[in-house]
């Protein structure tokens, strides 16, 4: 599937060719799918309108009290350095923007809702924290690049928002691809669309469309695991999937990608904007202030090493073999 359409590029346009590529005839219809807070979708679809109100909006989230704490507390953290502490919901949305506020709700709405879920092959700690790497890693991409990095925050974050679903509902199937597929070498998206004639991506953004995401965030979901295709369509706007695609790579407790890493290098010998080894620094950095005292599971700064060194060797063997 291509970008490419015979008129103006928009987000709109290409998540309607997204969702329509999409056999939902093929796609589970029992599954027990992480219920978003009402305040948060209620705020996504009324933000929407170019005519809100902020009082409206900070009445919305106002009705839901750990939503409130949680926006307070994040507008008032060393993140948002000020003199006077922000003391009710319209003056944080003020204070960050209402894209800004929409992008911690969302986020804030789905981690409640994903760690209510139970999972029989995903510990759902390492999955939150595994996600929030996902997030920090593109949004850093795309700070280097210039690019929009509230989407490739929350497009990192939630990339993978329906698989602790898919793997309780589907378990034997992934504890096949686990023991199986993944040891040979195969990715996780290549063996879900053989086995099930969908993958988490093409799902997720499907599923996402009936909780009235935001275009580009669903497209996002979408075009996580096509990196190439971010990189060779010609649509500029396209090009800020880009970091929510090249995060895909990070490891995981599904072996989603099994060289990702090894990719990473290539893409960053590629793109020396990037800077590989200080990007897995900083985002190492803020995942520990963020990670809630829970240790990482992956360290981007000891992997980079480790797969660097590896290259390495590779490099030297091919270099004095006959």
């Amino acid at each position: 599937m291509s970008s490419d359409v015979s008129h103006k590029f928009s987000w709109e346009n290409l998540r309607n060719e997204a969702i329509a590529s999409v056999q939902a005839g093929n796609l589970p219809q029992s599954i027990e799918l992480p219920a978003l807070p009402h305040a948060v979708s209620e705020f996504v679809q009324k933000s929407a309108n170019p005519d809100f109100e902020v009082k409206g909006l900070a009445a919305i989230v106002e009705k839901d009290s750990a939503l409130t704490v949680e926006l307070l507390r994040h507008v008032n953290s060393a993140f948002y350095v000020q003199r006077t502490p922000v003391r009710n919901v319209k003056d944080a949305i003020l204070h960050i923007g209402v894209n800004a506020a929409k992008i911690h709700l969302l986020a804030a709405g789905m981690k409640a809702a994903s760690r209510a879920m139970k999972s029989k092959l995903v510990n759902q700690r390492n999955f939150w924290n595994e996600s929030l790497q996902r997030g920090l890693f593109a949004k850093e991409v795309a700070r280097r690049l210039r690019l929009d990095t509230g989407l490739a925050f929350l497009g990192g974050l939630l990339q993978d928002y329906l698989l602790p679903v898919l793997t309780n509902h589907f378990d034997k199937d992934y504890l096949r691809f686990l023991e199986q597929d993944s040891r040979q070498g195969r990715d996780l998206v290549d063996w879900e669309q053989e086995t099930f004639g969908w993958d988490h991506a093409s799902a997720g953004a499907w599923y996402a469309s009936k909780w009235n995401f935001p275009d580009d965030l669903l497209c996002a979901i979408f075009y996580h695991h096509k990196m190439k295709t971010t990189l060779e369509d010609p649509e500029p706007e396209f090009f800020k999937l880009f970091p929510i695609a090249i995060a895909s790579m990070l490891p995981d407790q599904l072996q989603q990608t099994k060289n990702g890493f090894f990719e990473l290098l290539r893409v960053d010998k590629q793109c020396r904007a990037i800077n590989l080894e200080d990007l897995c620094k900083v985002v190492d950095e803020e995942q520990m202030k963020l990670a809630e005292g829970y240790e990482i599971p992956n360290h981007l700064s000891k992997l980079f090493e480790q797969t660097r060194h590896v290259v390495e060797q590779q490099q030297a063997a091919q270099a004095i073999a006959p």
